[in-house]
């Protein structure tokens, strides 16, 4: 049979890729050669890459087959329907028709459910005997043992930055709520044998290739296996990963010694709370910073990857993630709208809470808003997304993160090459805006030292020197973490503080609140539930100055928490009873809290 295989490109929105783009940082898909690889010999496999090269909808073949992720559905229905009115038969596979085959039904005559590798030659005896089942799924997964190398010979190698692909292993350890790859390869890692992986990477033509895994070091024991078998070839690559990977020093080292260049991990948020929600709690934002260096300090080039819209996501969340990657030196950062994929956990959830906007599949590409957020509407998403990738790939911004960054001189170029080939498609984007609300937000989120934890015991008169000296340590070590989140629907901003609050912590606090409130938000709720020592003059000095700004404003100013920290201090230390009775706890404040 003569067997054309075809990669579908995404077309007709800010994202579409030039050649010049793929050229500069893209490298060749992974699919579609391996399908051409366990077709036998006997039948005749064509590769063309959309992306790459024009489809001859009018060449002679006796199979079609198509590839592709959610957002190029409807272009691989488009070139499916066109084969079919010519009697060729269509087959599909990939992420997006394996979790909604009565979908792709409507415009193929078969779909593989999932790993190829065991049913594709079954459906290749079926097309010639004419008895094309419409599903193919295999009953268990495929071993990684004996794998056929790819055929890149069907490529067109210099389309792309290079065609060097290899996959090491499959799946991920981790199962994060809005991520494909555990519904697609299984709730398994596989790992190939490092021989076998070692033995393909040596038959390569050139010094640059690309580990295409969805996370190369989760399995860290046969990772630096890998590693350490790969530095006698003299290669230069680059992967994807966990930052757990920044834990151990000894993987790090055989990564960079093996020629690593660069990594593409996954951060997501700068929210705890947003990452737990994904299932991703086993990283620690407050580690991030620490992280980041350890990596770039073994001259590996960093693709952050961060999500906008998730449920903890307010208008703050977009400066807030492009200072850090400013400061942190991120070399090249990428940004994505949160993308309910079909079949996937987060799909499920957003569909069932009916938060789902439309089904209009090339939408689903990562940069347009198909969902309703939480704590914001979707021009603001929208918005707050064009804006952060147009100021992150702003020149001022290029030069803070990679100029201004401590990596090896070495790495100066091809990093400010790579954010260049980004900053044009980037342009082609509409530009955004953010709310002055959205920048307030930014400088809320704050850590502020403790200066005099002596003020923060309030009964020490009632304990132990013992005990008094115990609580100065303990307090000197405190901070005061204020976390504010907006909830733009319900025109409200909620602040949690937690650690320790003195009067100066309060005063700062309170001049940066200030601002916020003069936004116009008609409702203000602060938490005290995670202060663990107060001061008396701090809690006098917030009380006094909310109610006497209270007195010329309309905004509703209330406090959740605070009777219980009152409670614990001595009559005589505050004596804020008249004005507390205006800020009192509610149980509507709390729900909103909660929520």
């Amino acid at each position: 049979m003569k067997i054309k295989l075809i990669d579908p490109a995404f077309k007709g929105d800010h994202l579409e890729q030039d050649a010049r783009d793929i050229k500069a940082y893209w490298f060749a898909r992974l699919s579609l050669s391996t399908i051409a690889a366990l077709t036998p010999e006997h039948h005749q496999v064509k590769i063309t890459d959309e992306n790459v090269e024009e489809i001859d909808f009018d060449e002679d073949v006796d199979l079609l087959g198509l590839t592709g992720m959610t957002m190029h559905a409807p272009r691989a229905y488009a070139i499916a329907d066109r084969f079919r009115q010519r009697g060729i038969p269509v087959v599909m596979g990939g992420i997006h028709a394996s979790s909604i085959p009565q979908e792709a039904l409507q415009h193929v005559d078969a779909v593989v459910v999932g790993e190829a590798e065991m049913v594709w030659e079954q459906l290749l005896q079926d097309v010639q005997r004419g008895e094309l089942k419409p599903i193919y799924k295999a009953d268990k997964v495929c071993s990684m043992k004996n794998m056929r190398h790819p055929r890149r010979d069907l490529l067109n190698r210099e389309a792309y930055s290079t065609v060097n692909c290899v996959q090491a292993s499959r799946g991920c350890p981790f199962a994060c709520e809005y991520c494909t790859v555990s519904q697609f390869f299984g709730r398994t890692y596989r790992y190939r044998p490092v021989d076998e992986i070692v033995e393909e990477v040596r038959s390569l033509e050139g010094d640059v290739l690309m580990f295409v895994d969805d996370n190369l070091v989760g399995k860290p024991a046969m990772a630096r296996e890998l590693f350490r078998k790969l530095i006698p070839l003299n290669k230069k690559w680059g992967s994807q990963g966990s930052l757990t990977m920044a834990k151990d020093r000894e993987l790090l080292r055989l990564m960079s010694k093996s020629g690593n260049y660069a990594m593409f991990i996954g951060f997501e948020s700068l929210s705890p709370d947003a990452l737990a929600a994904m299932n991703k709690s086993w990283i620690q934002v407050e580690e991030f910073e620490d992280n980041i260096k350890i990596i770039q300090d073994h001259g590996i080039m960093i693709i952050g990857s961060f999500i906008f819209g998730l449920d903890q996501d307010d208008e703050g969340v977009f400066e807030r993630t492009v200072r850090f990657c400013e400061k942190t030196g991120i070399e090249l950062p990428i940004f994505f709208i949160l993308t309910p994929i079909v079949g996937t956990p987060l799909f499920k959830r957003l569909e069932s809470e009916g938060r789902i906007l439309h089904r209009q599949w090339e939408k689903y590409n990562g940069g347009n808003v198909v969902f309703q957020p939480k704590l914001m509407s979707e021009d603001t998403l929208q918005e707050g997304y064009n804006w952060g990738y147009h100021e992150i790939y702003s020149r001022l911004s290029m030069f803070k993160r990679i100029v201004l960054n401590p990596f090896p001189l070495n790495r100066l170029v091809p990093n400010l090459g790579l954010n260049l080939a980004f900053r044009r498609m980037v342009m082609r984007a509409p530009n955004g805006t953010i709310t002055e609300l959205s920048r307030i937000l930014h400088k809320l989120n704050i850590s502020l030292p403790v200066k005099n934890p002596k003020n923060l015991i309030p009964t020490l008169a009632d304990i132990s020197m013992e005990r008094g000296q115990k609580l100065w340590q303990e307090a000197s070590r405190e901070y005061l973490r204020i976390r504010a989140t907006s909830d733009q629907r319900f025109r409200s901003l909620v602040i949690r503080l937690e650690g320790s609050m003195d009067l100066q912590a309060a005063r700062t606090f309170m001049s940066r609140m200030m601002l916020a409130i003069q936004t116009g938000l008609p409702r203000v709720v602060i938490d005290f539930k995670g202060i663990t020592h107060l001061s008396p003059r701090a809690i006098q000095h917030l009380v006094s100055e909310i109610y006497d700004w209270i007195a010329n404003s309309p905004c509703n100013v209330q406090f959740i928490n605070l009777k219980d920290k009152l409670a614990r201090m001595p009559s005589n230390a505050v004596n804020l009873l008249g004005r507390i009775e205006m800020f009192e706890d509610d149980e509507a404040n709390t729900r909103l809290v909660d929520k």
